[in-house]
């Protein structure tokens, strides 16, 4: 008879591989089953645990073109400030000693809010927010989070500064954990060899310097920024135009006016946009980089909640570039170069830096693959969720 404890973790349309990495050493201890709706947006090929696939509302509008699916449920969601309905999820709770949901904000995690009150299992929920009352003024999500929060055993904060939020908003700072994300540092850690295949995939010389952006294609992610310092260090005396590179991994709205821009510059040569790369491949990716940007935007109802790229660069051993944007601080620490955000001279001259000096490249990469190992390892992450779970479990 399997006496471990039974513990769902229901995440829509994000279930993903990226995620599901920071329960996979914890098999032992514990029963997963993940619950997914039946139209995801990642592929679900190399997750480790059972799936159970439940009926999404938004599959209502799969019959449309994908840009006008994308509006038409974007608009619903605007309206509402929620999605993501998962049909009779209450019946497939049933037996659980834990549900782990995901944000406030997903209207699944509101069902299993309410399925709580009569099926009796503990309820965690994972919290990203890090700006207090994001959303409150959707009538929605607003009863939505109080449900949560009435209901919930324990939060989850992706970081400190997503407890500090939950905290203003009244939640109980005794039951909040910080976890954070996981990387697996064996999978991303450097590679020579991926190094050399990669660049020559790309048509990149092996003496070239390559700075890499890994994200979606939008303006909130400062890709338009990442254009204008790029032709800012083209146009540098002390900059070697012929040996600089800047890869933009990714899709997105902005596509298309990111192309643009890039033509308008004249800088088509050292600017290659190589769209969307599998997960199952960015590993490979990160390590043709010398320097890895994310140059994040805060926007009024939204500012970089976690950023897992940066944690799968560091491990990677690669010096960073990025904002003060939400949670970014936290993530990159000491092992990398904050900038302001929304600010194409200061990536500009965070960028040239790193290009002129070798040594501050290859000592901030090491500081980061410490700090990817000692705080986002997958035993690190997984020794708190253990805990979290246990403490809640036994919560009177």
């Amino acid at each position: 008879m399997n006496s471990k404890i039974k513990i769902a973790l229901v995440r829509g349309h994000h279930l993903s591989k990226e995620e599901a990495i920071s329960y996979e050493p914890l098999k032992n201890d514990f029963d997963f089953e993940c619950f997914s709706s039946n139209n995801p947006w990642f592929d679900h090929s190399e997750i480790q645990f059972p799936i159970t696939q439940v009926p999404s509302a938004e599959g209502l509008f799969r019959f449309l073109p994908a840009n006008l699916h994308n509006r038409a449920f974007g608009f619903v969601d605007g309206i509402l400030g929620a999605g993501q309905w998962m049909y009779g999820l209450e019946k497939y709770l049933k037996g659980f000693d834990i549900v782990h949901t995901s944000d406030y904000c997903h209207y699944f995690t509101y069902q299993a809010a309410c399925a709580k009150k009569k099926l009796g299992y503990r309820l965690a929920a994972i919290h990203y927010e890090n700006i207090p009352f994001a959303r409150d003024n959707k009538p929605v999500v607003r009863r939505m989070k109080q449900e949560l929060y009435s209901q919930a055993d324990a939060m989850f904060a992706m970081s400190e500064r997503a407890k500090e939020a939950l905290i203003l908003e009244g939640y109980d700072r005794e039951r909040i954990f910080v976890i954070g994300n996981a990387v697996d540092t064996e999978k991303f850690k450097p590679r020579e060899e991926e190094n050399h295949i990669w660049r020559k995939r790309f048509g990149i010389k092996q003496n070239d310097i390559v700075i890499l952006f890994v994200g979606r294609v939008r303006a909130s992610k400062g890709v338009f920024e990442l254009v204008y310092a790029a032709k800012k260090l083209l146009s540098d005396s002390e900059v070697d135009p012929s040996r600089l590179k800047v890869v933009i991994a990714g899709r997105g709205p902005r596509e298309k006016q990111v192309r643009a821009r890039i033509n308008q510059l004249d800088i088509g040569k050292n600017v290659l946009m190589i769209g969307g790369v599998p997960h199952s491949e960015i590993h490979l990716l990160h390590n043709i980089a010398d320097i890895f940007t994310l140059p994040s935007i805060p926007r009024k109802y939204w500012q970089e909640q976690f950023g897992i790229v940066l944690i799968e660069s560091m491990a990677c051993k690669k010096a960073v570039v990025s904002t003060f944007s939400g949670s970014i601080p936290e993530v990159v620490g000491d092992s990398g170069i904050l900038i302001q955000p929304n600010d194409h001279y200061s990536l500009y001259l965070a960028l040239k830096s790193l290009i002129l000096d070798k040594r501050l490249r290859e000592s901030l990469g090491e500081q980061a693959r410490n700090q990817a190992i000692s705080i986002f390892g997958l035993n690190e992450i997984a020794n708190k969720l253990k805990k979290a779970y246990t403490t809640i479990l036994n919560m009177q």
